[in-house]
């Protein structure tokens, strides 16, 4: 992992696109050197998410306010006290804030991390808490879900409450534990020797011991073996991302080759009509345009091996259009280019299908390289009628004409200066 962040292969583009994940393949690294379990609290806004963590680790380390918000980044705080198993405390901004979004998605990257998670409620769950549940979840992230504020009920409402959240969450959590993080001030009245009645507040110890007891019992088991399962997972999921990145990458280098390469062809034969019947075998800018491709596909060709493959790839186009090529073809050339012309019809349409055919040998010989340098079960005359049929051929000839009108008028224009 620690080779990937350097690989020189990876585009620099996409290097940059992917720095979050980046960031969070360090952490990764990190926290597999220290073994440590990572628990994370995520929930909606005013839940106690802070509260929860502070309550656990005896500190005040979280950011605590009644206002709605106030977790405005994932925080972490080191905590080792379970029998030298390092841990790591994670609070998160809440989600379903009005205007959050940012935040919400920073609380979903710091769920990705989770080995275990604490899902935080504050009553009953919610039909958009369970979707947030069901979209963060996976088989081997242990997921504990925490009504907080348990002293705001009493004993039989909370046992019921339980036991609906117990029963709509079946299956997608390891246990359900109540709690109150920071509970309410008891009430106490006072009355004075003059007869004055006071009322105080006396404050009350946080009540974790049913989450304590859950955490415990889960680390004695499970512990280290959390770390590496998770660890691996989200790696994977890193690794699949970046795949697809790259291979998007090479998608747009690959049709900014073609279409440069298919402007060369198309203005030659404009400026220099040939027969059509000798479209399919001027085929030297297509070779050059093969040898690119595979080089940017990570295999390069030489010379002749790409002139086999542009010849198979033409051979096929020939036996696929048969007579189409020759008359009917350019027929439609000629009806779609000659539109407000006033160069030779002829000569536009010719270079206008010159294009169009480098296109298809272009867009052909890509999904031979996407494929690893094969044409799979169909073989070539399949893989051709395919991308045939998927093209639109009209609006490739007009995109054609527009860009060889447009050299076309810059060169006459630089001629009679």
């Amino acid at each position: 992992m620690r080779k990937l962040l350097n690989d020189a292969r990876i585009p620099s583009t996409v290097r940059s696109q992917l720095a979050v994940e980046y960031k969070q393949l360090e952490k990764l690294i990190e926290k597999l050197e220290s073994s440590a379990v990572h628990i994370v609290a995520f929930g909606k806004v005013s839940t106690g998410k802070s509260s929860l963590l502070n309550a656990l680790s005896g500190t005040d380390y979280f950011s605590v306010s009644p206002l709605h918000g106030e977790t405005k980044h994932s925080q972490p705080m080191d905590w080792t006290s379970h029998r030298d198993q390092a841990m790591v405390l994670i609070d998160t901004p809440g989600t379903d804030e009005l205007g959050g979004e940012e935040r919400e998605e920073m609380a979903r990257q710091a769920a990705k991390l989770a080995d275990v998670m604490l899902f935080v409620l504050d009553g009953d769950v919610s039909a958009s808490e369970l979707q947030q549940l069901q979209s963060i979840s996976n088989p081997h992230r242990v997921v504990i879900v925490v009504i907080n504020k348990a002293d705001l009920y009493q004993a039989d409402e909370l046992a019921r409450l339980q036991a609906s959240v117990e029963q709509k969450l079946s299956g997608l959590c390891h246990a359900v534990v109540t709690t109150s993080a920071n509970p309410r001030p008891i009430p106490v009245i006072k009355k004075t020797i003059d007869g004055e009645i006071q009322t105080s507040g006396r404050e009350q110890p946080p009540d974790i011991a049913q989450l304590k007891q859950a955490l415990w019992q889960l680390l004695e088991k499970e512990g280290k073996t959390l770390t590496a399962i998770n660890a691996s997972l989200f790696a994977g999921q890193i690794s699949d991302h970046i795949a697809q990145k790259i291979v998007t990458v090479r998608s747009q280098a690959a049709d900014k080759i073609i279409r440069t390469y298919c402007i060369a062809k198309g203005v030659g034969v404009a400026f220099n009509p040939i027969p059509v019947a000798d479209l399919l075998v001027a085929a030297g800018v297509d070779v050059a345009m093969v040898r690119q491709l595979s080089q940017l596909y990570g295999l390069p060709m030489g010379r002749t091996e790409a002139a086999r493959l542009t010849a198979t790839i033409m051979a096929q186009l020939a036996l696929l259009m048969g007579a189409v090529w020759g008359v009917n073809l350019l027929s439609s050339a000629l009806k779609t280019v000659s539109v407000g012309l006033s160069t030779s019809v002829t000569a536009v349409a010719q270079g206008s299908l010159a294009y169009y055919a480098t296109y298809l040998v272009g867009k052909i010989a890509t999904h031979y390289f996407k494929a690893g340098y094969s044409w799979g079960e169909d073989g070539p005359k399949k893989v051709a009628k395919n991308i045939v049929n998927q093209l639109d051929r009209d609006s490739i000839l007009v995109e054609a004409r527009d860009q060889i009108l447009a050299l076309i008028k810059n060169k006459s224009n630089k001629a009679n200066e």
